[in-house]
C-alpha cells in the first residue's frame, strides 16, 4: 500500500512539476466580482456586486451586515481535496470542522452548523433536512458563487438564521436566449489530489436558444482514506455522484420561468469529528449512502407597476434517504454494529419576494415558507462476542416518533440613501412556527413515554429584526453599525429524537423553546483602486440555549438553560501592492462563553488566519499561501483538551491556456500546486474530541490532511 501510494506521489509530482513549469497561478481573491472581466487583468480592484443573499437590490457596500463572496473565477479554478468546506475555511468568521476527507461542517462565529445556529441556502431556499451532512452534497465545480451573510439575518430568512447565511448559487447556461437552438457538450473540469488519490470531473450539456437557456451536468468525485503527517486517516474515504440541471424560458425579454433539480449520492466515512467520534478502531462511522432528490420550479421577472420593479418567486422539493452505520470497540468484549435507516426529511418549500425603488428608498418585502415531515428512524444492532464468536441481532425497530415543522414567515426590509455620505437600513420580520409530534411507539420505555407526556406538538410565534446604517467619511473610509434580533426553532426532529448510548438514555425534548440573540456589530471599512477591506467588531448575546442535561446517571435531556456571549473581530482584504502583485488577507478572533457555567464554549478556534501574496505578469500567474490557527489554552476541560498553534504553507501555479496556446482556448485554465508543503501537524481547533481516549491517535480529534500534490483543468463558460 505505502509503495503504491509513493508511486502515485511521484507521479502527481512529475505531472505537477511539468504543469508547474509550464503556467504558474491559483484562485482568485475571495471578493472578485462578476462583471464578465477577468480580475487577473485588472490593476484596480473593482466595485463590489450586488449579492443576492441580502434579499435587496442594493450593493453590499451599502449593507451593515457581514457580507462575503466567493466568486465565480475562485470556484471555478480552486482545487483541493474537499469540498466546498474548504473554500468556505478562506472567509473571515469560519472554520472547517472536519470529520472525514470529504465530510464535516462549519463553525460560524463560534457555533457548528450542526447546532442549526446557521442555515444553508441554494439559490436563496432553505436546505431543511441534513444540518449534519449538508455539506457533503455539493459538488463545488456546480456552484457559481457562494455568498455569505456572518451573523444574524432571522429578519430576512427566519428560524435559525440567527448566526449566519450561506447562498450556494447554481450555475445556468450564460446563453443568448434569441440564437438559434443548440446544445453542446462541454468539460467543466477534471481534478487530482495526491494526498488521498481523489479523482474528479464533471461534464456539462450547455446550449439553448429560441428563449430557452439549458444546462445538464454530471460529476463524480471519488477519494481513499486521506495520508496525515502520522500516517492514514482510517475511514475518510469518500465517493460522490450526482446529475443536476436548470432549464430556463423566457417568454417576454423581463421574465424568466426556470425548472431545475438534481440527484445525489455521497458514500463517506467519519473518520472523527462530529459527535466526538474518536475514529477507527474506536468507533467508525459511515453514511453509505446519502441520497437526495430535489425539484424547483422558479420565476424572475421585471416592471410590475406601482407593486414592484421586480419579483422573485420559487416552490421546491426536496428528499433525503441515509443509510448510516456505526460500528463500536469501546467494550473489549463485545462489538457492536448499528445500522440506522434515516430515510426522511422530506420537505417542502418557496418564496415571493419583491422588490421596488422609491425615491432614495428600496424596498424589499415577501415571504416565505417550508414544511419539514420527518418520519423518525429504523435501527437494527447486531452485537458480536469477542471471546466466543457468537452473534446476536435484534430485529428492525422504529425508535422515533414521526414530526412535522411548518415555517410561515413575512417580511419587509428597507434600504434608504438619506444623504450621500449616510445609508440607513432596517428589516422586520414575523415568523409563525407549528411542530406536530406524532403518536407513541410501541416500543417506547417508560421514561420516553413520559418525556412526551400527552404533547402533541406546540404553536410559537417569533418577531426578529435589525437596524443598520453605513457612514461614509470619505470616498475611501467609511463606517458601518448593525444591531440585530435572531432566533432558532427547535425542529420536530429537535423535540422528538433519543438515543441510547451504553447505558445512557437522552430522552426526548416536547417542550423546548426557541433560542434568541441580540447582536451588535461594528465595522469599518476601505475601498479605493488599490485596497479593499474590512475589520467588524460583533458582540452576541444568547438566552435559552439548548444543552444536554444530565438527569440521573442514566438519563439525559435536551432543555433551555444555557446563556452564552460569542464576540470578536473578523479582518478580510486585497491590496495591489504594485502592477503585479496583489495581497489577500483574512484575521479572525473569536471568543465564547457558557455564562451559565462561567465556562468557554468548546470547539472554538480563538485566532485563526490566512495571507496570500500572488504574482501576475499576464501570460501566467502564481501564488503562496500561509495559513493556519492558534493554539487553544483557554477550554473547557469537561469536554476539551488544550491544543497546538501551527501553520502551513500552500503554493499554487497555473495560466489561462488561451494565453499560451491561442484564442480556441478561451476559459480554459489549468493550475497545480502542493498545500501544507512542509507536511505539518495540525489539528483544527474547532473539532470535537472525546477526553476518554487518547489525544494523540488521528481521529481525536481528527488530524488535517498532509502534503497534497494537487492538478485541476477546468473550463469557464
Amino acid at each position: 500500500m505505502q509503495r503504491e501510494k509513493k508511486e502515485v506521489l511521484a507521479k502527481a509530482s512529475c505531472a505537477g512539476g511539468a504543469l508547474l513549469a509550464l503556467t504558474l497561478g491559483v484562485a482568485q481573491p475571495l471578493m472578485a466580482e462578476e462583471t464578465g472581466r477577468n480580475p487577473l487583468e485588472e490593476k484596480q480592484l473593482g466595485a463590489v456586486e450586488v449579492v443576492t443573499a441580502t434579499r435587496s437590490g442594493g450593493a453590499v457596500e451599502n449593507s451593515p451586515r457581514s457580507v462575503s463572496v466567493i466568486s465565480r473565477e475562485t470556484v471555478s479554478e480552486r482545487p483541493g481535496a474537499t469540498g466546498v468546506q474548504e473554500l468556505l475555511e478562506e472567509l473571515p468568521g469560519i472554520q472547517f470542522a472536519r470529520s472525514g476527507g470529504l465530510g464535516g461542517q462549519i463553525v460560524m462565529r463560534g457555533f457548528n452548523s450542526n447546532n442549526a445556529r446557521s442555515i444553508v441556502t441554494v439559490d436563496g431556499d432553505r436546505y431543511r433536512g441534513r444540518s449534519t451532512l449538508e455539506f457533503n452534497m455539493f459538488d463545488p465545480n456546480g456552484v457559481e458563487r457562494i455568498e455569505v451573510i456572518r451573523g444574524p439575518a432571522s429578519a430576512l430568512y427566519g428560524a435559525d438564521a440567527m448566526n449566519g447565511v450561506v447562498n450556494i448559487v447554481t450555475r445556468r447556461a450564460r446563453v443568448d436566449a434569441d440564437q438559434p437552438f443548440s446544445l453542446s457538450p462541454r468539460l467543466r473540469s477534471l481534478e487530482y489530489a495526491s494526498v488521498n488519490d481523489m479523482w474528479g470531473g464533471r461534464v456539462e450539456l450547455v446550449g439553448g436558444g429560441q428563449g430557452f437557456d439549458v444546462l445538464v451536468g454530471a460529476h463524480s468525485r471519488s477519494a481513499s482514506d486521506y495520508d496525515t503527517p502520522l500516517g492514514e486517516a482510517r475511514n475518510s474515504q469518500y465517493e460522490s455522484k450526482g446529475l443536476d440541471f436548470n432549464v430556463g424560458y423566457r417568454p417576454t425579454s423581463e421574465s424568466r420561468w426556470e425548472l431545475s433539480g438534481r440527484y445525489q449520492e455521497v458514500d463517506t466515512g467519519r473518520a472523527g469529528g462530529l459527535g466526538a467520534a474518536p475514529g477507527e478502531p474506536v468507533l467508525k462511522v459511515s453514511e453509505t449512502p446519502i441520497t437526495e432528490r430535489y425539484l424547483r420550479l422558479g420565476y424572475q421577472g421585471r416592471n410590475f407597476g406601482a407593486l414592484a420593479d421586480s419579483l422573485d418567486a420559487s416552490l421546491y422539493m426536496r428528499k433525503f434517504d441515509t443509510d448510516i452505520y456505526q460500528t463500536s470497540k469501546a467494550n473489549a468484549a463485545v462489538t457492536a454494529d448499528v445500522h440506522l435507516q434515516v430515510y426522511s426529511p422530506t420537505v417542502w418549500g418557496g418564496h415571493l419576494i419583491a422588490m421596488k425603488g422609491l425615491g432614495e428608498h428600496l424596498l424589499s418585502y415577501g415571504a416565505d415558507f417550508f414544511n419539514e415531515d420527518f418520519a423518525g428512524r429504523d435501527r437494527q444492532i447486531t452485537r458480536s462476542n469477542t471471546s466466543t464468536g457468537a452473534v446476536t441481532q435484534t430485529s428492525w425497530e422504529h425508535i422515533d416518533r414521526q414530526s412535522e415543522q411548518t415555517n410561515v414567515g413575512v417580511f419587509a426590509a428597507d434600504e434608504w440613501q438619506a444623504s450621500e455620505a449616510w445609508t440607513l437600513s432596517g428589516a422586520l420580520r414575523a415568523d409563525w412556527v407549528k411542530v406536530k409530534i406524532g403518536s407513541a411507539l410501541a416500543n417506547e420505555s417508560a421514561s420516553q413515554r413520559a418525556a412526551f407526556g400527552s404533547h402533541p406538538g406546540s404553536t410559537e410565534t417569533a418577531l426578529t429584526g435589525n437596524l443598520g446604517a453605513v457612514y461614509k467619511l470619505d470616498p475611501v473610509w467609511s463606517l458601518a453599525a448593525n444591531l440585530s434580533r435572531g432566533f432558532r426553532a427547535p425542529s420536530g426532529m429537535d423535540r422528538t429524537i433519543t438515543s441510547t448510548a451504553g447505558t445512557i438514555t437522552t430522552l426526548p425534548s416536547p417542550d423546548l423553546e426557541p433560542e434568541v440573540n441580540k447582536t451588535l456589530e461594528l465595522g469599518l471599512r476601505w475601498g479605493s483602486d488599490a485596497h479593499r477591506g474590512s475589520l467588524t467588531a460583533y458582540y452576541s448575546k444568547y438566552s435559552d440555549l439548548i444543552t444536554t442535561v444530565v438527569l440521573t446517571s442514566t438519563l439525559r435531556q435536551r432543555q433551555n438553560i444555557a446563556e452564552a456571549v460569542i464576540k470578536g473581530l473578523e479582518l478580510e482584504g486585497q491590496s495591489v501592492l504594485a502592477p503585479r502583485w496583489r495581497l489577500n488577507y483574512m484575521l479572525t478572533a473569536t471568543h465564547g462563553t457558557d455564562e451559565s457555567s462561567g465556562r468557554p464554549l468548546p470547539t472554538i478556534a480563538p485566532l485563526s488566519g490566512r495571507l496570500a501574496l500572488r504574482y501576475d505578469p499576464g501570460s501566467w500567474y502564481g501564488e503562496g499561501v500561509l495559513r493556519g490557527n492558534k493554539g487553544k489554552y483557554r477550554i473547557d476541560s469537561t469536554q476539551e483538551r488544550k491544543s497546538s498553534s501551527y501553520a502551513m504553507v500552500d503554493i499554487y501555479a497555473g495560466s489561462r491556456l488561451d494565453r499560451l496556446l491561442g484564442e480556441q482556448w478561451r476559459g480554459w485554465k489549468v493550475v497545480a500546486g502542493v498545500e501544507n508543503l512542509f507536511d505539518r501537524l495540525g489539528r483544527n481547533p474547532a473539532v470535537a474530541e472525546d477526553i476518554a481516549y487518547p489525544y494523540g491517535s488521528i481521529g481525536n480529534p481528527l488530524v488535517e490532511p498532509g502534503r497534497n500534490f494537487v492538478v485541476k483543468l477546468s473550463s469557464d463558460f
